[in-house]
């Protein structure tokens, strides 16, 4: 005799066709948005190398943008721990699927978050007569993954607990950082670095 699959087990099959207002609110509940920003002026470009403050910074796709780079800002933001241990413990619960959902939504919020925070900075900026140009993340063409620490330094990420490893693997993993060029002539242009690296990029709605 053959019997109907329950309704978990069909939903398991399928990511997208769990309820989407119960995987965002269950994604809103575990999550902890944090962020820091800090706009800092440039001292001298040599190349490749950006001076800024007391630190330099290898960001060759900044330091080319033509119209001249004033000043850097430096962003962080993160999701908390909590979102992944959740989707962790889903995994370890073997419902794939609904841990799989709340990863694509998790994602989805941190993109959003860091929209967020970039808009912060397009308006700051604006108020001291610059622009935006080219925004980028570390392990993007045109800033190696081996300046995430000083990005995170620059942005002072460490009091919202945004670390890094020696590699330059994010903590908390929900997290993300990058470095916006400044300028007054500078021309706004968007850039599918974050997009490109994300696990999720396939399936993203908010692209």
């Amino acid at each position: 005799m053959m019997h109907a699959p329950s309704p978990a087990s069909t939903t398991e099959l399928h990511p997208r066709r769990l309820a989407p207002a119960m995987i965002r609110c269950e994604a809103r509940a575990s999550a902890s948005p944090a962020f820091s920003y800090r706009i800092v002026p440039v001292v001298e470009v040599r190349g490749e190398i950006i001076a800024v403050c007391t630190t330099t910074l290898h960001a060759p796709g900044l330091a080319a943008e033509s119209g001249g780079i004033r000043a850097v800002a430096a962003a962080a933001c993160t999701l908390g721990t909590a979102i992944q241990e959740r989707i962790s413990a889903l995994f370890a619960a073997r419902q794939p699927s609904r841990a799989l959902a709340l990863d694509i939504v998790s994602n989805e919020l941190l993109f959003r978050l860091a929209d967020r925070v970039l808009a912060a900075i397009r308006k700051e900026a604006r108020r001291n007569g610059l622009r935006t140009g080219i925004d980028l993340s570390p392990g993007d063409p045109g800033v190696p993954l081996g300046q995430q620490a000083a990005v995170l330094g620059l942005a002072h990420a460490a009091p919202q607990g945004i670390a890094a490893t020696e590699a330059g693997v994010l903590f908390p993993v929900k997290s993300l950082s990058f470095v916006v060029a400044l300028g007054p002539t500078l021309r706004r242009r968007s850039t599918s670095g974050r997009c490109n690296c994300c696990p999720s990029r396939d399936r993203c709605t908010v692209k």
